[in-house]
């Protein structure tokens, strides 16, 4: 497989063109086409469509950051059709009041303008779900469904979770009005087993957990997002590179994503169409900032063949201003040597002619010019110390959401 050999792609710096990509295959975002369906994904999937479809109000979905939540949720609602109204919020942090105006924004019930300027502005608790609650009810002689999903729920305050319970008791004829999805990391569900979160906790109908991808998985998620940006057969992975990639995300999409992402530029910066797990490893050295250390040199005056009036100063002309004036006090001792042992046969010997002109030190040559160190190739060890600085930023919720 060649490269592409256009003008454009070979100067353009973004892999996308070099690769013949029609986007960014591993970008940092929930939509739903990417989706892929491994084996934790396709039961998660399943089993909320049966929860979504019988009108369960309450449905937990659980798994580490970066597992693919909320782009599973996404796709859930793009299949549900025309008629379901939903809203995704993703701000754990917020009240009682600002969760009901924005939920009434992505309902279409009310725009940003006016939940900043209008009538619901400065409403409260019972205000907002008196308004909310309408407009549910309304959605029943349509045939329609509203669906909330609440991201990163492991945060959202006691007080929030208690009247995400109270939106689950809005019903008519016996159906529930609204279906709620909690979304969070594992320790949610030690959140939902204290003694304030028995009432929420009661009312929870399915539980779901993602867990991460196999490593035949990683690889068949890697080229899914490929095929789906339009280049399949745009680039392949050696599979000591795919083995590295999983061991390095751990299995989760949102790492494959990063990891990929930045190896497909150190690919392009070489014009790699196969990806190898060096590769790799330069990507995630990359993501962590980390940059190969220089190997130590040992510091030694280099003495030219030519004699003693030939003075020659060591490679080092770059070290500290200390290392400097060492080399600079050694040139000057030089010549004072040379300049003494030149006076000792001018005025000591008879033998010399007057006439004879007296051979001054010669001028130091210039440096000898310094041999680059050879890279030294970086342990297995060194690699997870780089690599685990980009997974703490991934676990602290950095990036987006995924």
């Amino acid at each position: 497989m060649q490269p592409p050999d256009s003008p454009k792609s070979l100067s353009d710096p973004i892999y996308e063109t070099f690769y013949g990509l029609k986007e960014q295959p591993f970008a940092i975002s929930t939509d739903p086409k990417f989706l892929f369906l491994s084996a934790p994904h396709r039961r998660a999937y399943d089993e909320m469509m049966n929860g979504i479809t019988r009108d369960e109000s309450l449905l937990l979905l659980t798994g580490e950051t970066g597992s693919g939540k909320t782009t599973l949720c996404r796709a859930i609602i793009a299949s549900m059709g025309e008629r379901t109204f939903s809203s995704v919020l993703h701000q754990p942090y917020m009240t009682g009041p600002e969760m009901l105006r924005l939920i009434l924004r992505d309902f279409g019930m009310v725009s940003k303008e006016e939940l900043r300027r209008g009538a619901l502005a400065g409403a409260d608790v019972p205000h907002l779900l008196e308004v909310l609650e309408g407009f549910l009810r309304s959605l029943t002689a349509i045939q329609s469904r509203a669906i909330v999903v609440i991201d990163e729920a492991q945060s959202l305050s006691p007080t929030l979770l208690d009247e995400v319970r109270m939106l689950t008791a809005l019903e008519k004829d016996g159906r529930r009005l609204v279906q709620i999805v909690l979304c969070g990391q594992p320790m949610l569900l030690n959140t939902l087993k204290t003694e304030p979160m028995y009432a929420l906790n009661e009312r929870i109908t399915r539980r779901v957990a993602l867990t991460p991808l196999s490593s035949a998985e990683v690889e068949s998620y890697i080229y899914h997002r490929l095929a789906i940006a339009g280049g399949a057969d745009a680039v392949s992975f050696q599979p000591e590179a795919m083995k590295l990639i999983s061991e390095l995300s751990r299995g989760l999409p949102r790492r494959i994503n990063v990891l990929c992402d930045r190896t497909l530029q150190e690919g392009r910066l070489i014009s790699a169409t196969t990806i190898t797990s060096d590769i790799v490893k330069r990507a995630a050295k990359s993501l962590a900032g980390a940059h190969p250390a220089t190997p130590a040199r040992e510091d030694a005056d280099i003495i030219s063949d030519e004699g003693p009036t030939a003075i020659s100063i060591g490679p080092e002309e770059r070290s500290g201003g200390s290392n400097r004036m060492m080399r600079l006090g050694i040139a000057v001792l030089a010549i004072l040597l040379v300049a003494g042992v030149g006076s000792y046969w001018f005025f000591g010997s008879t033998w010399i002619s007057a006439q004879e002109s007296v051979v001054m030190p010669r001028r130091p040559q210039l440096p000898l010019p310094a041999v680059a160190p050879k890279p030294v190739p970086t342990t297995d060890a060194e690699l997870e110390t780089y690599f685990r600085d980009v997974i703490r930023f991934l676990n602290s919720g950095g990036g987006g959401n995924f």
